[in-house]
């Protein structure tokens, strides 16, 4: 083996012995199970469900996401791992590979920026400079890689969203700087620049975070990179770009997501409003620091549904010393841009990582996950301040210090994996830290149910039941628990507590806010129903059709589940037909939507029913009266139909002689 081969395995057993060290703290993880958004989002989503590779299924995949979540990437990668088999291991190991290729992406990127940030304080050979800056970029990304904070980030399976996403982001920033490093050398840049482009498009399409890679981009170069060019007119040209851009960004905030996000309307679906929730990030944000400054696993519950929100700077008081911190890390930032890039970069970085989640947005108040890319900012700045105090130390006691902190980290981190690969122990854990949490009590309810196989002679399930029943007192609680009650009841044909179950159900959809939660469990009990479970109250399921679509007028969906509920159970086409019209105004492809619910109810023998959708659709586009698809299809339905018609007297006839005889 020559010696430029040693040296390259020198400099690669690090890498890959602290990857494995990264694997084997998620590792327990891998054997746990699904959790909260998991289950609608692909778990228990038929559409995401493939089995075979004929395009058909795959464009299901991508018909489901376009109309639900624009993030078809992470969508097609849930349906690969369905036809590898659809093994939860499977999907949990596929998350793990993708956080180890961010760690190997990020350690890339590290290492450039280090080599610019320490350059000009380094006087050692270069050499020698390269070998160091490389072992400390290893070392911050395997920090990042191997967090305790990241286990539920990467083990919380649809977050793969997140992991996808910020993969596009690396590499989106790595060809960035290729093509800057091309330009100070008088290279042909516009190929890097356009893949940067690409990739960050592409990563959108994982998850809409991908967009904040203009916002990084700017502060590499304020800190690092200083709009430097071989051309003078190359670095006007920066100026005036990003001067641009960010004022082309301000003027879409102020005239377009302001107006558009920050209505009662957008936040009908929450108890806070735009401005209570921007003062609740002054205490989320430093509540993120604290995580990653300590990250044991007792102050990390996963569920935050009870997190209140801030009312003013003063209530809580917190609020207010949260906002004065964060305004002295932006100090610190712009104050010491110059003298130490790195650590201004940091938290720098941290600022721009949160600020689409802490934007005056519809989002929930609080995620652990959404301090998958912050993170990094945190501990650059920390591995700035580490280096200035360490660089004139014995470089083995350096080593020394930085194992510690890995190994400690690490097993952190091992511990909290461990849990999350107990099936039992991770709901029994997120509701014991946090028993105001009513997801955390929905969870651990089901997690007995399922262990209990739906048995009412066992212990779980009375567990179960008890779990249920306190979920539905919860300050916080959706009518999730009424729900999962309703339909245990309806298996067993137990009809105890139920009008009490119903009218808590009831009174959940009119007075709180009706959130993604309300929506799914309106669904599933309307499903449940259709499918047979005829102890589900078909009148009161109606009644909360009624005030929901009181309070939300313009969703399709609900329009047309009522109408399914209306035609199929309750027998009344014309309360149905009423909702399919209500549904078609408010769809914005009515050309393609009106096909499909009357192809629907030509197969299901509900031919007046179809005749309404078509005359609806006609009215609202006259243009579609020429359309041969819907055309055939109300000759269908009038031919079923006089058929139909026909064929009652012949069978009431038939039903006369056969009483004679």
């Amino acid at each position: 083996m020559t010696s430029a081969s040693c040296a390259s395995l020198r400099r690669i057993l690090p890498a890959l012995g602290l990857l494995a060290l990264v694997a084997l703290a998620f590792w327990p993880a891998l054997h746990g199970g699904f959790i909260f958004d998991d289950y609608p989002i692909f778990a228990e989503n038929p559409a995401i469900r493939v089995t075979s590779w004929h395009w058909h299924e795959w464009q299901r995949v991508l018909t489901w996401s376009h109309i639900n979540i624009e993030r078809p990437i992470a969508m097609l990668s849930y349906a690969v791992n369905f036809a590898l088999g659809g093994s939860t291991w499977g999907f949990k190991a596929t998350n793990l590979a993708l956080h180890l290729f961010n760690t190997v992406l990020l350690t890339l990127l590290t290492r450039r920026l280090l080599l610019a940030g320490w350059a000009s304080a380094n006087n050692t050979d270069a050499e020698r400079q390269h070998r160091v800056t490389g072992y400390w970029a290893i070392g911050i990304a395997t920090l990042w890689a191997v967090h305790p904070l990241q286990v539920s980030a990467v083990m919380y399976v649809v977050q793969r969203m997140e992991l996808l996403g910020f993969a596009f982001v690396l590499l989106a920033l790595l060809a960035y700087w290729r093509a800057r490093q091309q330009q100070m050398e008088g290279q042909r840049a516009w190929p890097w620049l356009a893949l940067c482009g690409a990739l960050t498009l592409i990563g959108y399409y994982a998850k809409e975070t991908a967009v904040l890679v203009p916002g990084y981009t700017l502060l590499l170069e304020l800190t690092l990179l200083h709009f430097a060019a071989n051309k003078p007119s190359t670095r006007r040209a920066w100026k005036i770009a990003y001067v641009a851009g960010g004022s082309l960004a301000a003027l879409i905030f102020a005239f377009y997501l302001l107006p558009h996000y920050t209505t009662q309307t957008a936040y009908a679906a929450r108890n806070y409003n735009a401005w209570q929730r921007e003062l609740t990030q002054l205490r989320a944000l430093p509540l993120y620091l604290g995580w990653i400054l300590l990250p044991l696993p007792s102050l990390l519950h996963f569920y935050y549904d009870n997190y209140p929100a801030s009312r003013d700077l003063l209530h809580p008081i917190t609020t207010l010393y949260g906002g004065l911190l964060l305004l002295g890390l932006a100090v610190i930032s712009v104050a010491l841009r110059r003298r130490r890039p790195l650590l201004a970069l940091g938290i720098a970085w941290f600022f721009v990582a949160h600020s689409l989640t802490s934007a005056p947005l519809p989002l929930e108040l609080v995620f652990e996950h959404r301090n998958y890319p912050a993170l990094f900012g945190v501990l650059l700045a920390l591995a700035d301040l580490m280096w200035l105090a360490t660089r004139r130390m014995d470089q083995r006691v350096v080593v020394l210090i930085a194992g510690i902190l890995l190994v400690n980290i690490g097993l952190l981190t091992f511990v909290r994996s461990s849990i999350w690969g107990d099936r039992l122990l991770l709901p029994q854990t997120l509701a014991d830290d946090n028993p105001g949490s009513a997801r955390a009590a929905y969870d651990l309810a089901r997690r007995y149910m399922f262990m209990a196989h739906n048995n009412p002679d066992t212990p779980l399930y009375s567990l179960a039941i008890k779990e249920l029943k306190r979920a539905t007192t919860l300050p916080s609680a959706t009518p999730m628990a009424e729900e999962a009650l309703l339909l245990v009841n309806a298996d067993h044909h137990d009809q105890r507590d139920v009008v009490a179950l119903w009218s808590s159900f009831l009174d959940k959809l009119q007075n709180r806010p009706l959130g993604p939660d309300a929506y799914l469990v309106l669904d599933k009990l309307t499903t449940e129903r259709l499918n047979g479970k005829t102890d589900i109250d078909a009148q009161q399921l109606a009644r909360a059709y009624e005030i929901t679509i009181k309070r939300n007028p313009t969703r399709t969906t609900l329009h047309s589940s009522y109408a399914e509920l209306a035609g199929a159970v309750l027998h009344d086409p014309t309360l149905a037909i009423q909702q399919w019209q209500q549904a078609l105004r408010f769809e914005k492809d009515v050309a393609g939507y009106s096909k499909q619910l009357a192809g629907y109810l030509l197969e299901n023998h509900r031919e007046q029913e179809a005749l309404a959708v078509i005359a609806e659709a006609w009215q609202l586009q006259p243009v579609l009266r020429n359309d041969p698809t819907l055309m055939a299809m109300q000759s269908d339905a009038e031919k079923m139909q006089s058929h139909g018609a026909a064929a009652a007297p012949q069978q009431q006839s038939q039903g006369l002689t056969d009483g004679l005889r």
